[in-house]
């Protein structure tokens, strides 16, 4: 009996994991399974996590020691929940405490966490409707949270860190991009180190490189960013439509159009287009680089593309 989805999103958008024989699919609030890969066997699936989403799954789990850390934040509950990986049984749950719009439909989220070292010690950023949070892993302890400042929501991007940073897309209805820094102790707030307004993608997540951040907007403007000071290194047209991530990979950022058109770039301070490829079909999946070949799913095939 499943509920109703988006035309855009499919029942197994959340990215899988695997790990040392073992497979973790997330389907949202239709569960999650744990798979033995030599053999196919289900070893465990946990059903509990239901949520009306509206639009379907969207948030990855993410494998943190022996837990699995999942986003639940629908249109009638939003929290945050973590499983352990080798029973599928609740290890900790942690509702959202951040007050949210009154319209139901403005408190849904579908992002991914991130799991970053805080001088020192691990926390789980956590971007939600409205918010952004600070968990303790291990026990899913709330250790801040800092609002947005304008209505951010069914936000998808997760979120990337480096030089001391957290950069977080804040998602509909205008996306902003946050660099903030961490609080090291409970309770204290994080600092909003710079934030950019301009061509934030509501749904793809950026990519750091270095010293630089890169992303593209969901209508084809892709921005490269110092990611230290947010000052703006430039910009340029590539595409009309997008939905899928970007990735690094050999040296080059690929990013992604809705029409199935790749457009690689070299990450540098200065825009250089290296190559266009065009597949076929509607592309709304990001793409994965293992072991030298690039893996593309379409509307219409799975892809692999590799050098000869």
């Amino acid at each position: 009996d499943p509920q109703m989805i988006h035309v855009d999103n499919s029942y197994a958008t959340p990215t899988p994991i695997i790990e040392d024989g073992r497979l973790y699919c997330h389907y949202g609030p239709y569960g999650i399974v744990s798979v033995d890969t030599a053999t196919s066997k289900v070893l465990w699936e946990n059903r509990t996590l239901r949520v009306k989403h509206e639009n379907g799954p969207g948030s990855s789990p993410v494998l943190w020691n022996d837990l699995l850390i999942i986003h639940c934040d629908g249109i009638d509950q939003q929290y945050i929940v973590a499983l352990d990986k080798r029973t599928g049984k609740e290890a900790w749950k942690t509702v959202r405490s951040g007050k949210l719009n009154e319209n139901p439909q403005l408190q849904k989220s579908y992002a991914t966490s991130l799991v970053v070292d805080v001088n020192g010690s691990p926390q789980v950023i956590s971007p939600a409707a409205d918010w952004v949070y600070g968990y303790d892993p291990k026990t899913g302890k709330e250790l801040w949270k800092m609002a947005y400042g304008q209505l951010g929501f069914s936000n998808s991007a997760r979120p990337v860190a480096g030089h001391g940073l957290v950069y977080i897309c804040s998602g509909y209805m205008k996306s902003h991009l946050f660099a903030i820094k961490p609080p090291v102790a409970a309770g204290d707030s994080p600092e909003v180190v710079w934030k950019a307004t301009k061509q934030v993608p509501s749904v793809s997540s950026p990519l750091l490189i270095g010293d630089e951040l890169y992303f593209v907007s969901d209508n084809g403007i892709a921005t490269c960013l110092d990611a230290k000071t947010g000052e703006s290194i430039w910009t340029a047209r590539i595409g009309a439509r997008f939905w899928a991530s970007p990735i690094y990979a050999d040296g080059r950022i690929h990013f992604f159009d809705r029409s199935s058109t790749t457009t690689v770039i070299e990450p540098a301070r200065q825009f250089k287009k290296l190559a266009t490829n065009k597949l076929t079909g509607e592309q709304l999946a990001g793409a994965a680089a293992v072991d030298g070949s690039l893996l593309i799913r379409t509307s219409d095939a799975l892809y692999c593309l590799r050098k000869k």
